[in-house]
């Protein structure tokens, strides 16, 4: 090693190499001039240069072109986009994007469900596993409001649609609230005042049902989460829609639109609604999906695959699905919208996937939800409830010992709140 070198590399003093001789003033006379001092800093510099520094970090992959990253960020998982826009400005613009978010991916956190045999009521089964969930899914949030009880009514991308029961001392009994359990923020839907329709609705005629009762549909996109409407036909007594009332976020009210659909048209409540494209889509108990766009103005039917078939939202496009008396289960998707056309996406014996001959008076099986991400849908017996996966016909056991009654699937939405929020009564 050369002398005067350390095992760092650095320089070192031995007895080989003595220190320079140095006048009284400390100063080294006979060695040649060092390098000046370097110029000091000040503070201010070194904040800009380190904020310059940063900002040039931050910059989304400046090298990559346009296409690449939206097909990057595309593929990232929704929660982690909307963590990603902290950032920076340009994170935030990024990842604020409409093509971004439609193709980013959200995963299926669990089931909402009511458990009438054990009196529990409102449950959630989670699916992710891995530790309690991210968001409060037990909705505890909305005891803030002074709710004793709550009931999920409907789930659409992401929100809840909830009836919330108030202390009895208080004259009004419930409230209808639309809230998103990701982020616990909720909208009180103001009462409908029918007394409020144009006068040509007024002089249709009959008396309309209980309007509190009547049932109340969510539609919600989170491809474009600025907003949501809810959906409720007002019908007569002898079940005939007359109405339309329309709530929209945006303007946080209710309008009316007069009904375009059948006369005899008699929508299903015990289904959700499936909101595609801007339009909302009910079934009906005559095997049709009346449809309805958010402003009231464009109205269609379509004619469902099978009698009294169930819809629901999987890979972006319309499924149908049945169980008959045979227990043959059959699933539909709607191939051309334009047209309605349905195509017989698979069938199965669904006494064979429960490993069973027969069927007992006392079973009841039923395809309770499609799986929203992939070719998958939840089957129970009344007692073990499964999840089937279409493309290799295995079955996973969801649960052996809950009864999923009015089971609805949950997916996370971490997007911003609709810009209309109602305060509480």
């Amino acid at each position: 090693m050369p002398p005067g070198v350390g095992e760092g590399g650095g320089y070192s003093c031995t007895e080989q190499d003595p220190l320079p001789a140095t006048s009284h003033r400390g100063r080294d006379e006979d060695a040649p001039s060092r390098s000046p001092p370097l110029p000091v800093v000040a503070p201010e510099e070194k904040k800009k240069k380190k904020k310059l520094t940063l900002e040039h970090e931050q910059q989304p992959a400046v090298d990559l072109s346009d296409d690449v990253i939206i097909e990057i960020l595309s593929r990232v998982c929704y929660k982690s986009l909307c963590r990603f826009k902290c950032v920076s400005k340009s994170w935030l613009a990024l990842c604020s994007r409409l093509d971004i978010r439609k193709r980013s991916p959200q995963t299926l956190s669990g089931l909402y469900f009511f458990g009438e045999e054990r009196g529990e009521g409102l449950n959630f089964h989670d699916l992710a596993g891995g530790g309690p969930p991210l968001f409060d899914a037990g909705l505890s949030f909305l005891a803030s409001y002074y709710y004793e009880q709550v009931g999920v009514e409907k789930c659409c991308g992401g929100l809840l649609l909830c009836v919330c029961w108030k202390p009895r001392s208080v004259q009004v009994d419930f409230d209808y609230v639309v809230c998103n359990p990701a982020t616990e923020k909720c909208t009180i839907l103001p009462a409908i005042e029918v007394g409020n329709r144009p006068e040509a609705f007024r002089m249709l005629g009959g008396h309309l049902c209980h309007i509190d009762q009547a049932e109340r549909f969510l539609g919600f996109d989170t491809a474009n989460p600025s907003s949501f409407v809810v959906v409720v036909p007002l019908a007569t007594c002898f079940d005939v829609i007359k109405e339309v009332a329309i709530y929209s976020s945006e303007t946080g009210r209710w309008t009316f639109a007069l009904n375009e659909w059948r006369r005899d048209a008699m929508v299903r409540g015990d289904q959700s609604a499936i909101f595609l494209n801007g339009i909302v889509h009910l079934t009906t108990f005559d095997s049709s999906i009346v449809t309805v766009d958010s402003e009231g103005k464009i109205w269609r039917e379509i004619r469902a695959p099978y009698l009294s078939a169930a819809i629901g939202l999987s890979q972006g496009c319309l499924h149908a699905w049945n169980v008959d008396d045979r227990c043959q289960l059959f699933v539909w998707v709607l191939e051309d919208y334009a047209s309605g056309k349905w195509t017989l996406k698979h069938t199965a014996n669904v006494l064979g996937l429960f490993g069973r001959y027969s069927r007992k008076d006392d079973e009841s099986y039923k395809m309770l939800a499609i799986h929203p991400d992939c070719n998958s849908f939840f089957l129970t017996d009344g007692k073990m409830t499964v999840l089937y996966n279409m493309d290799n016909q295995k079955l996973q056991v969801i649960s052996a010992s809950q009864e999923f009654v009015g089971c609805v699937p949950y997916i996370p939405c971490f997007a911003k709140w609709p810009s209309v929020i109602v305060a509480p009564s």
